[in-house]
Formats: C-alpha cells, structure tokens, sequence
C-alpha cells in the first residue's frame, strides 16, 4: 500500500503546535536575528525579510531574501537558514531541502554565524522536508539527530517512524511512535501511521486498537476502517472486517475496500456478494492482479470457469512476478481438465516463491489423483498420456515454442492439452482423435450438469467399482479352490479436492499490492 501523508500525522506540516520549546525558540531566534557578528549584506533586504518571516508574510520574506542573493550580496549560514524556514512555511518542500542543506554546508565549512539552536532545527526541518520528498533515507538521517536535540517533540518522532516504516522497517517505527505519540496522545494521524506499523510488524491486535482510536478521533476517515478491516481480516476475523470495509467504501467510493470485502466475503462463503465487490474493484483498478485474481476464483466457484480462466490470464499478463495469480490459474486449469497446463502454473508459483506451501500442496494433490486415475484406467482428457514426473518439471513454452508445436500438430495444440504429447509420438492423427474423444466426453458432462472434475472422478469411480467387483469375485473363485493371481488394488490413493478458498496472505498481509489511487 502506498504511504499517504495526511494532515494531522507525520505529514501535516502546517506548523502545528510542534512542541512549545522548538517552535518558540526556533521562531524568536531566526526572527529576532540574534548574530554574533554584523549582518554582511545591506541591511534593508535583509532586515525587510526578517520582519516579513516575523510577521508570518512568508512569500514577502523569501522574496526579499531571494533579491538580497539576486544582487550578489555576501550572505551567510543564517542568510540560508531563513531561506529554508520561508520555504518550509509556503511548503515547497525541494526549496527548503537546498536552503537547509547549503547552511549545514556552511556550518561544516566554518561559517559559525549559525547558532548551534539553528543547526538542530536545521536536522530537524530538513528530516520533516525529506519525508515530504519521499527521501526516506537521508529523513531518518537528519530525523535520528533531531531526536536527539528535542527528545519530547512529538513530530520529530513520529516522522521518523514515518521514514522508518517507509524503508519497510516498521518494528522500529513502532517504537519511534511508542516515544512521541504520549506528548501528543490525542492525534489521529499518529495513531493511524503506527497502526499501520503494527499491521505490517505482524501484530494485528495492537493494530486494531490504534485504528479504533483513530477513529474515535476522525469518525469519517475512510482509511482508518480499512485497514482495521484488513488487521481483523489477517486475524480471520472475517465478521467484523466486512462492515469495516463497508463503512470505507462509503466514504470513500473508490476505495481498495472493494477487494478486501470480495475476499473477506469469500472466506464467509457469500460468493455472488464477493463477485459483485470484485467487479467493483476490477472496474476501478483494470490492472490490478490481486482484484483478478479473486474475481477469477469467485468465478469459478459458482462454474463460470473460462470467465475465471480469463481473470487469472490478465493478472498474470499485469503481474507476471505475482505468485499467487499462477496459482490460482492452475487450480482454475484443472477444474477446465488442462492438466499438463496446471502444472505448468503451480511450477511457474514455485519458481517465483520457493516456500508457497498452498502451490506445492496443488501440485502434490495434483500428481498423485492423476497417478490415481491412471492406476484406474481412465484415460479421458489425455490423462493417460501425462507423464506426471515430467509435468512437475515443466515450464511454459515461449511464443515461438508455441507456433511451432501448433504448426507441428496441424494446429491442434492448445496451452493445456495433450495433442502435443499425441502428436509427436502418435501423429496428428491420434491427436485428432484424443481431441474428438475429450470433446464427447465433455458433452456428456454437460447433459448431466457436471464439471469436468466430476466426469472424470465418475469413470474414475466406475473403474474402481469394477476392480473391487472382479477382486471379489477372484476370492470368491479362490476359496473355492480356484486360482486367484491377486496383484494390486487399482483404488486410487487420494481424491483430488479443491484448493482451499481461503485467500493469501502468506508472509505478509495483503495491502502491499494495493493498486495506485487507493488512498484516501
């Protein structure tokens, strides 16, 4: 999710009561001009500009010492210093980056016109700018000091854990939010930025307390409810998430709540309700593979499985590092009988996530029903042609890989066949054949309303129930003093189910693929 800095918190930098010892005595020093040696340039501009900063008629200050380096005139560290605090008052955060810096520069090159009071200020503003420009790095530099000199400000501390959380360190941010957020206890901002802190440190419980103080102070923030909504969501408290992303749908109609609330809904088994919030999502952010991805399982569930399959290809054409849309495009695969195709998802998941249990788990279940199956005899949908050790290790073909097996089959192959396999050891022929044979079989499917899992797992049944009849006759014949040749149960080891509804996380929560315009 992307970092939004809203005003009150770490991003609200219209001078708000920082902490009365900085904001005083940083404002009366710069203002007052209380210099250890003579100002070097005319006293006019510059005197001009300090009572204009004074005055707070911050465009006339910058303006008048903006002309004071415009005529050449000798200015020094402290010149520079109100340069920056002008520009950091009308927010133009890049400006007073350069003013800040150019008077440390001239710190560090002996200019001692700068109080050691306005070299702290210096850290402390500059820090406040850098989070503004997104520099979080050099921030938590300059923020690291500012705590340093004003150990009780509030601002400082919280736009270090800000940074912090920003460089994807939020167990520190957390306890930089622990330090300033008791100096000024009743701001929602800061509350929200280390709820999210706490969210992402994997503690979910803390973070629903922040995010309901949060919102006790700000009612109608949209962005506090959803992402209590997702810390409940990640304890699977999926009953008090739904009515949290509700309430941030209806503040904020184009919020990534639509997606959470697809999957929270999945997970509570209201499956057309899911669907409808997913193509809410999908209508907002097209991109947006994780939105795909459980429109197409939504989809399937309720047996629009080629819609489904349509789904998980764009969210892997939009994410192609996105482990779980392979994933779920394999289980969607298996469900349409494209098994070679299937295994080619869950390998591609693997590929990309080593430890993505939920993928190993499909293609173990995978391998070993159709090892079932074949130990049964049956043979529609090309599963007698699979040679499982060979699908674990298979990899998408590139496009040219794939013209030149359709040119080879007379234009025959499919992603998710087995024509190819047909093809090169059988001739087109035999692949003609095994597509007219898949083709009945799925007809047959069709006239009693079953998916293809469930025709293949009928002959798988019928094949066992007569290999459980011929052994009974064979005992039958054998304790009768006939011969009985035994040899193996052709009972399948283990059923294929469905991959579990449940949606990801698995190491992290989810709003880190939250599309671009989600915020509040």
């Amino acid at each position: 999710m992307e970092l939004t800095l809203d005003s009150g918190g770490a991003g609200d930098f219209t001078r708000r009561r920082v902490s009365c010892g900085l904001a005083a005595i940083a404002l009366v020093l710069a203002l007052a001009g209380c210099h250890s040696a003579p100002k070097p340039a005319p006293p006019d501009l510059l005197t001009a500009g300090s009572t204009a900063l004074k005055q707070r008629d911050y465009k006339t200050a910058l303006a008048d010492f903006t002309a004071s380096l415009t005529n050449g005139d000798p200015v020094d560290a402290r010149n520079y210093y109100d340069i920056g605090l002008a520009n950091y008052d009308l927010k133009q955060w890049s400006a007073a980056d350069a003013g800040f810096s150019e008077a440390l520069k001239r710190v560090a090159a002996g200019d001692h016109q700068l109080a050691t009071t306005f070299v702290n200020a210096s850290y402390y503003y500059r820090g406040l700018d850098r989070v503004q420009l997104g520099k979080w790095a050099l921030a938590k530099s300059d923020l690291l000091l500012a705590v340093k000199a004003y150990p009780k400000d509030w601002l400082d501390w919280d736009s270090l854990g800000y940074a912090r959380a920003a460089l994807g360190d939020y167990k520190r941010a957390v306890v930089d939010y622990d330090h300033g957020i008791p100096y000024y206890p009743k701001d929602a901002n800061d509350l929200y930025n280390r709820g999210y802190a706490l969210y992402y440190a994997g503690n979910a419980q803390r973070a629903v307390a922040d995010f309901t103080s949060a919102i006790h102070l700000r009612p109608k923030w949209g962005m506090a409810y959803q992402m209590r909504g997702l810390a409940y969501a990640w304890r699977g408290d999926y009953r008090h998430a739904d009515p949290d992303y509700s309430v941030a749908i209806k503040l904020v109609p184009k919020a990534a709540s639509w997606e959470y609330r697809c999957e929270a809904r999945e997970n509570l088994g209201r499956v057309k309700e899911a669907l409808y919030d997913c193509n809410h999502a999908v209508a907002y952010y097209p991109h947006w593979a994780v939105a795909l991805v459980a429109r197409a399982w939504a989809k399937a569930t309720l047996g629009e499985n080629q819609s489904a399959l349509a789904d998980a290809n764009s969210a892997v054409r939009y994410a192609r590092n996105y482990a779980p849309a392979y994933r779920y495009r394999g289980w969607i695969r298996v469900r349409l009988a494209e098994y070679r195709a299937a295994f080619v998802d869950y390998n591609q998941a693997l590929r990309l996530n080593p430890r993505y249990a939920q993928a190993s788990t499909a293609r173990t279940v995978l391998a070993n029903w159709i090892v079932a199956a074949q130990n049964a005899g049956v043979r529609s949908y090309g599963l007698g042609s699979i040679n499982v050790a060979q699908a674990e290790r298979e990899v998408e073909p590139t496009p040219s890989e794939y013209q030149q097996r359709v040119s080879e089959c007379g234009g025959y192959y499919s992603e998710g066949d087995s024509y190819y396999d047909d093809c090169i050891e059988k001739g087109v022929d035999e692949a003609k054949n095994d597509e007219s044979a898949d083709h009945e079989a799925d007809q047959q499917a069709a006239e009693v309303g079953y998916n293809v899992e469930q025709q293949v797992q009928e002959d798988v049944n019928y094949q066992v129930a007569a290999a459980e009849e011929e052994q009974a006759a064979q005992a039958e014949e054998s304790s009768n003093g006939g011969y009985s040749g035994g040899g193996e149960s052709g009972e399948p080891e283990q059923e294929y189910s469905e991959p579990e509804t449940q949606s990801e996380p698995e190491s992290e929560p989810e709003p880190a693929a939250e599309p671009e315009g989600g915020g509040e």
